[in-house]
């Protein structure tokens, strides 16, 4: 299992995309998920560090683990509450300059992971489960 822990910053995203990239490496990922992967995971943790704390400080735990040939990301903070159903879908028919800015980050986390589960804990803050089939080893 590989672990990092970094405060709720933007600046520390860079610390997030190269943790990615040494566990996948590691695990012997192939390039094209690698890349998929790091997007997933950078988009969530911008995700918790502008709206689920706001900008405010706070912990953001990130676990990449094989389990046989899957990879599996758990990525945990301790932020508000997060219902992943609240997000509505992205209205990709749409012209770019007609679109409101952002809203892709749950889409794709949806798109690019094989599972993907938002969950409250219980004592407090949210856990992302993202699971990538078939490609430890490969």
């Amino acid at each position: 299992v590989f672990s990092l822990v970094i405060e709720s910053a933007l600046e520390n995203l860079k610390d997030v995309r190269s943790f990615i990239n040494e566990a996948g490496h590691t695990l012997n990922i192939d390039a094209d998920t690698l890349g998929d992967l790091c997007l997933v995971v950078d988009e969530a943790v911008t995700n918790i560090i502008v709206h689920g704390y706001d900008g405010q400080p706070g912990p953001i735990e990130i676990e990449v683990s094989a389990e046989q040939d899957d990879l599996v990301i758990h990525i945990r903070d301790q932020a508000r509450a997060f219902n992943d159903s609240d997000v509505e879908a992205p209205h990709l028919n749409e012209a770019l300059s007609e679109r409101a800015y952002g809203g892709m980050g749950v889409y794709l986390i949806r798109s690019l992971t094989d599972e993907h589960e938002f969950r409250s804990l219980p004592e407090q803050g949210n856990e992302l489960r993202l699971v990538k089939y078939g490609v430890v080893g490969n």
